[in-house]
């Protein structure tokens, strides 16, 4: 079994650098399995918004990214929510833009683990497809030679991020 730090070093996971303002500091830490890698730097840049806002997703993206690491408050069921009404799919939770949701899980309160991610108008699209996202982040998740306990357990926001705040 190994820590995160490992996982980095081995190339298992991959560390998110985000780019902050000045004066920012990292609060959390958001990480990413390497598969998403060339699908962000691909598929990301050539999706419009399907909401018709002037944000694209990769800005959206780069936005929700940068308050997360920043450690902003982040709006509990708007950026971001557990996946509940899954049983198989424990400790699973996505980040939300308009138009990207994030799925992945936390290894750490402040330690966000991305997996997989898609995009609003397929999401809306599928029934069933949250519960597809669910088991994907599992099986990734198992296959990790991560120390155990590999996640923080139950949909206690507060458990798993610092600094939630819930809708007004």
């Amino acid at each position: 079994m190994a820590t995160l730090v490992e996982l980095v070093r081995q190339g298992l996971v991959l560390k998110w650098d985000v780019d902050l303002e000045p004066r920012q500091q990292i609060e959390r830490c958001l990480f990413l399995l390497p598969h998403l890698a060339p699908r962000f730097l691909h598929e990301l840049p050539a999706v419009g918004s399907t909401w018709n806002i002037e944000e694209t997703p990769e800005q959206q993206l780069d936005a929700l990214t940068e308050a997360y690491v920043s450690g902003r408050p982040l709006i509990i069921d708007r950026q971001v929510k557990h996946l509940v009404r899954h049983k198989s799919a424990a400790g699973v939770w996505y980040l939300k833009t308009a138009d990207v949701r994030l799925f992945g899980w936390f290894a750490l309160r402040d330690y966000f683990i991305a997996a997989s991610f898609g995009f609003v108008e397929q999401i809306k699209a599928t029934p069933g497809i949250y519960h597809g996202f669910g088991n994907e982040v599992v099986r990734y998740r198992d296959q990790l030679p991560l120390d155990e306990p590999k996640f923080v357990p139950g949909d206690d926001p507060h458990a798993v991020i610092s600094n939630v705040d819930y809708p007004a």
